[in-house]
């Protein structure tokens, strides 16, 4: 299934949102969540995977965050909060106010749809976060030097990274995703890049303003506030060899699952961040079976 080619656009205000769905357009509604730096196109082999499992029984939602892939731009310092309206109001749109959804989300796709469970507990079902939750708690001395950099990058906006050509992309991303096969990386290459003129140059699909940091920063204690409010029955999926385990230590971890009543918790050995990418099928079992449960 080519998730990847099955695009609509959704107006939300000033935004034209890209969208891809597959499936089986009355099945139960899997909403999909990128990370940073990502595409909602990233689901595919995990959508195969699951289609696989449940034939039929699903219909898959995976956006592009603003910003993301085909989705628009602002040129701008990019606010978390409004991950969680744009989330709002996608659902309100594309499957209605009064029908629960399950939210499937890596990275900081699982930071928005968490708080978000948190915030609208009533119109989230199941929640399964893939290598999330793991944002570092501030560092308050760290605040003048955020502040210096925001103001900073307004003074000299930041630019689009630009590869000499397909290959050297894709080089890059498996320079950071090291545990990615060859297939999985070319993918990634053409999904996250552009043709940016005819000498074959390819361009990031991702707006540069995500790598500047916004002034204030993300707070444990405001978070953790959220999730005790969550009502879904949640599903944490962790790669065991994802660098992302060393950001807070397993202490803090472990806090935070406890913050959600009813969670289960599945470590995937041999994985690393990009989790749904490197095992899709072992990430879709683990998913078919908690939604079976």
């Amino acid at each position: 299934m080519n998730l990847g080619n099955l695009i609509r656009s959704v107006r939300i205000d000033e935004l034209d949102y890209a969208v891809r769905e597959a499936g089986n357009p009355n099945g139960q509604p899997l909403v999909l969540l990128h990370g940073l730096m990502d595409t909602g196109a990233s689901f595919e082999p995990l959508v195969d995977a699951m289609q696989a499992i449940a034939p039929d029984r699903y219909r898959y939602i995976a956006p592009d965050w603003r910003g993301h892939g085909a989705t628009t731009a602002i040129h701008d310092s990019y606010w978390f909060p409004s991950y969680l309206l744009d989330l709002e109001r996608l659902l309100d749109i594309l499957v209605g106010q009064d029908q629960p959804v399950t939210l499937i989300a890596h990275s900081m796709g699982g930071q928005v749809a968490s708080l978000y469970a948190g915030t609208r507990t009533e119109r989230v079902s199941h929640l399964v976060t893939l290598d999330s939750l793991n944002v570092p708690d501030s560092a308050t001395a760290n605040v003048p030097d955020r502040y210096r950099r925001w103001l900073d990058a307004h003074a000299n906006p930041p630019a689009t990274k630009v590869y000499d050509d397909l290959q050297t992309a894709a080089s890059r991303i498996a320079k950071r995703y090291p545990e990615l096969n060859d297939d999985v990386i070319e993918q990634l290459a053409a999904q996250w890049t552009e043709r940016e003129d005819e000498h074959g140059r390819r361009r990031m699909r991702v707006d540069p303003w995500h790598r500047v940091p916004l002034p204030y920063a993300f707070r444990a204690a405001e978070a953790k506030a959220l999730w005790r409010e969550v009502r879904a029955h949640v599903l944490c999926i962790d790669g065991g060899d994802s660098p992302a385990k060393y950001f807070c230590g397993e202490a803090e971890m472990a806090e935070r699952r406890a913050c959600f009543s009813d969670l289960r918790h599945v470590v995937v050995d041999g994985c690393g961040h990009m989790l749904h990418l490197q095992k899709p099928q072992s990430i879709a079992g683990h998913i078919a079976a908690f939604l079976s449960a």
